[in-house]
C-alpha cells in the first residue's frame, strides 16, 4: 500500500518537472511502492487505540464506475493542472458546524497542492440566530424570518442550503467575512451566484465592491444571479433595494462562491436535526444542485431518522434514493459515498439505536446505485466507543457530536479511507499502462 506522503511527493515531482510525461506515472509509482511501508496510520503519530484502522475503507457495491470517474478526473487535476472538481457533503448538525467538511477539504488540498478552491455554498446563519459553520460568520440589517427544512410544514420554498431568508423589507444587507481557519488568501473567489427568486423582479440585488464586478447574468436554469469580478474577493456584501411599495418578499437561498482557477470547490451543507426526509421538502436542492454539479456527493444523514423507536430501513432507503435520484438527475456519473451513523448515545433511546438497519440499508442503497459506504460507527470503536471518545475530548458531553479535534480525526479516517482507493485506481492504472506498453 502506498503512503499518502508519498503520492503527495508523486504529485509535487510530477507538477514541478513540467517536461515529464504522463507516461511515465507507473515507473514513479512502481518505485515508491516498493520502498513503501505496508502498516501505515498517516492522520496519528500516535496511534488511538480504540479506532479500527484496519476496518478503515471504502465498502462497495453495484458497479463502481462513477467513482473511477471522479478518481480520473483527480488525476488530471493532480498530475496535470488541469480541470475543476466539485465536491457536496450533505448532512444535519456535524456538517452545519463545518469542520468535519472544511478539514476533508483540506486534505483534499493536500493531495493537490496550489489548486485551493473557492469556499462554496455559504449562508447567513445568524439570521437564524443558529450556528454558522466555524470558518466563516455573518451580519446583516433588516427584518428577515426563516424557513428550514426541520420545520414540520416549512412555510416557505426552500434549496439545498436546507435553509431560506425571506424579508419584505425596502432596504436589507447580508455580510459574509471569513475567520482565521478559513485561510480565505487561498481560497478567495471571483465569482458570486446568489440563489434567490429570480422571476420577481420588485427587488435591485447588488454585490460590492460594484466598481470590479465585471458583469452580471441570470441562470434560469439554477435561479442563480451571477456576479462576475476583475479580481479575486475576500468577503461577501449583499444588498437588496426594494423598487416598490408591494407586498412581495425577497428570498434568499445561498450564495455559491466560485473561481476560475483549477481546484476542489468543496461544499458542506448541514442542517441542525436534519433527517434525509427534511431534504426531500427543499423543493429546489436538484435545482441548484444544476449550478454545483457535483462529481462526489458524501451522504452523511442518518442520526435524525435513527434516533426514534418508529425508524423504517425501508422508509430511510426510499428517502435515500429519492435525494440520489436528484443527484444523478443533475450528473448521472456523479460518485456516491455513504457514511453511517457515528456511535451515539441518545437521552430518548440509549446507545445507538438502529445500527445494523442503517448500515443494512446503505449497503442497499449503495447497490442500486454503485456507490459506496464507510462504517464510521465500526472504525470509531463501535458500540459505545462514544464514552471513549468523550473521555479523550474527541466527542462533546452530549455523546453525540464531537469537539473540533474530534471532527478532524473523523476527516483524517475519512480521507485515508478514500486515498487507499485512490492508491488502488493508481495501481491498476500503472498495471494497465505497463501491458500496454508490453
Amino acid at each position: 500500500m502506498l503512503l499518502f506522503s508519498n503520492i503527495l511527493n508523486i504529485v509535487k515531482e510530477l507538477r514541478n518537472k513540467i517536461f515529464i510525461c504522463i507516461v511515465f506515472l507507473p515507473f514513479l509509482l512502481l518505485q515508491q511502492f516498493v520502498t513503501a511501508q505496508q502498516n501505515r496510520i498517516p492522520y496519528s503519530s500516535d496511534p488511538i487505540g480504540y479506532i479500527k484502522y484496519d476496518s478503515c475503507f471504502l465498502e462497495h457495491y453495484g458497479k463502481t464506475g462513477s467513482l473511477e470517474k471522479f478518481y480520473e478526473k483527480l488525476d488530471k487535476l493532480c498530475f496535470e493542472g488541469n480541470g475543476q472538481i466539485s465536491i457536496l457533503h450533505l448532512g444535519g448538525s456535524h456538517i452545519q458546524a463545518g469542520i468535519w467538511s472544511w478539514e476533508l477539504r483540506k486534505k483534499f488540498e493536500n493531495l493537490c497542492p496550489g489548486q485551493e478552491g473557492a469556499p462554496g455554498m455559504v449562508f447567513p446563519f445568524s439570521i437564524a440566530k443558529t450556528n454558522h459553520p466555524y470558518f466563516y460568520k455573518s451580519s446583516f440589517s433588516g427584518e428577515w424570518e426563516i424557513s428550514k427544512i426541520t420545520d414540520k410544514e416549512p412555510a416557505e420554498i426552500i434549496g439545498l442550503s436546507g435553509i431560506t431568508a425571506y424579508t419584505e423589507d425596502s432596504v436589507a444587507d447580508i455580510m459574509i467575512t471569513f475567520n482565521p481557519a478559513a485561510n480565505i488568501d487561498k481560497h478567495n473567489f471571483n465569482k458570486i451566484s446568489i440563489f434567490h427568486n429570480i422571476e420577481d423582479t420588485t427587488y435591485f440585488l447588488s454585490v460590492s465592491p460594484e466598481e470590479f464586478m465585471d458583469s452580471c447574468t441570470q441562470n434560469i436554469t439554477s435561479g442563480a444571479s451571477e456576479f462576475y469580478f476583475s479580481k479575486f474577493l475576500d468577503t461577501v456584501n449583499i444588498k437588496i433595494v426594494k423598487k416598490d411599495t408591494s407586498d412581495s418578499k425577497f428570498f434568499f437561498y445561498g450564495a455559491y462562491l466560485q473561481n476560475d482557477l483549477p481546484g476542489i470547490n468543496y461544499t458542506g451543507i448541514g442542517i441542525n436535526g436534519a433527517a434525509t426526509h427534511s431534504y426531500l421538502k427543499a423543493e429546489y436542492l436538484k435545482k441548484h444542485l444544476t449550478l454545483l454539479r457535483p462529481d462526489l456527493v458524501i451522504l452523511s444523514i442518518g442520526v435524525n431518522d435513527a434516533s426514534c423507536s418508529a425508524f423504517s430501513e425501508d422508509a430511510y432507503v426510499e428517502n435515500y434514493c429519492k435525494i440520489i435520484d436528484m443527484i444523478r438527475d443533475v450528473n448521472p456519473d456523479c460518485a456516491i459515498i455513504l457514511t453511517t451513523n457515528n456511535d451515539y448515545y441518545y437521552y430518548r433511546g440509549g446507545s445507538n439505536m438502529h445500527y445494523n438497519e442503517v448500515y443494512s440499508g446503505m449497503k442497499r442503497v449503495a447497490e442500486i446505485y454503485g456507490g459506496s459506504v464507510w462504517n464510521m460507527f465500526i472504525v470509531m470503536g463501535g458500540l459505545k466507543s462514544i464514552n471513549q471518545w468523550k473521555k479523550d475530548k474527541l466527542a462533546n458531553r452530549d455523546r453525540i457530536h464531537f469537539t473540533k479535534e474530534g471532527y478532524s480525526v473523523l476527516a483524517g479516517l475519512l480521507f485515508d479511507a478514500i486515498i487507499k482507493d485512490y492508491e488502488i485506481h493508481l495501481l491498476n492504472k500503472m498495471h494497465g499502462e505497463n501491458e500496454i506498453k508490453e
